[in-house]
């Protein structure tokens, strides 16, 4: 085993709660009328656009969750600026908080000689948003689909990250929260793939990916990783 690949969202910012579902919760609190089905349509319109409608190639994190929640807002016509200011800084703060709960399991990886990677479905500047966090320095290859050109479970993407970090997808792992985007795009490459399940359906998800090993939290994959080790030498 020479390299681990991340999701980031839903991963490294929050135990398996993607962006969608995260953001949601927290707009709950200030909006308490506002239904999921309405607020997936707006979310959705600023997600699938805020690459093509602001310039983002410099963006931090604080803002492009700024932008995220602006267009939100402006999607659903509410204009109250105290109740976005609230529901961007919860986010933020949320992300750092498991960015900070991240690092020693990072730095226990790199301290095993892993390369280490993200493979994300972004908006083109993960980069400077890790750059920003103090996370750049841990990642060996930074694959975001809108820089790659292609997005999980594509292939190309997957294939772009192991020729960065010069490893094959046998010696190298996945771990994401995405059953159809991190999980589907490591089995079709052969790779062996970590699910971080948070509350999901372990029962339904193991029936479509056997060979997906779970974790509860990713506190827990340092030791799967040496167990999954174990197993691959044995069988050699």
């Amino acid at each position: 085993m020479k390299a681990i690949f991340f999701d980031f969202g839903g991963t490294l910012d929050s135990n398996a709660i993607p962006w969608r579902q995260n953001f949601y919760s927290i707009y709950k609190r200030e909006f308490k009328t506002l239904d999921e089905e309405t607020f997936a349509k707006a979310f959705f319109d600023s997600d699938d656009n805020l690459h093509l409608r602001h310039d983002l190639s410099k963006a931090n994190l604080e803002k492009t969750v700024r932008l995220q929640v602006m267009d939100v807002f402006n999607f659903l016509k509410i204009k109250d600026i105290r109740a976005a200011e609230k529901i961007i800084k919860t986010f933020i703060d949320n992300s750092r908080k498991y960015f900070q709960y991240s690092i020693p399991i990072l730095e226990n990886l790199k301290s095993k000689g892993l390369k280490l990677g993200i493979i994300s479905n972004f908006y083109g500047n993960l980069q400077p948003i890790l750059e920003g966090e103090n996370l750049l320095k841990y990642f060996d290859a930074v694959a975001d689909s809108w820089q790659v050109g292609f997005i999980k479970p594509d292939r190309e993407i997957f294939e772009w990250a192991l020729k960065k970090t010069n490893t094959t997808a046998q010696e190298s792992a996945m771990v994401g929260d995405s059953a159809h985007r991190d999980m589907k795009g490591a089995a079709l490459m052969g790779m062996p793939h970590f699910w971080l399940c948070g509350d999901n359906n372990k029962e339904d998800f193991k029936l479509s990916y056997p060979k997906a090993i779970i974790l509860n939290n990713l506190n827990e994959l340092p030791n799967k990783l040496e167990n999954l080790k174990t197993q691959i030498t044995n069988r050699k």
